[in-house]
């Protein structure tokens, strides 16, 4: 009788294991995707902030030499 319900526990156990192992599987590929997602996010956001800085250090030089320009002009109408 001891012997019957150990077998019967083992095998509750081993289609409950199996079962849990398709849904662990299935989650880890969710969660692999969603990391994927995330990388291809990350670099686009990486991407988008090297233009951003381009573009913020072209205007910082082209506001340099407007206000150089404009201190000629003054420093003109100073003389």
């Amino acid at each position: 009788m001891l012997i019957k319900s150990l077998f019967t526990i083992t095998l509750v156990a081993l289609a409950t294991g199996c079962a849990s192992s398709d849904s662990l599987d299935q989650q880890v590929s969710t969660l692999s995707n969603k990391v994927d997602k995330l990388t291809m996010e990350i670099s686009k956001l990486k991407a988008q902030q090297d233009k951003n800085t381009t573009a913020i250090d072209t205007l910082k030089a082209s506001s340099e030499k407007t206000n150089q320009r404009i201190n000629n002009v003054a420093k003109s109408y100073k003389k």
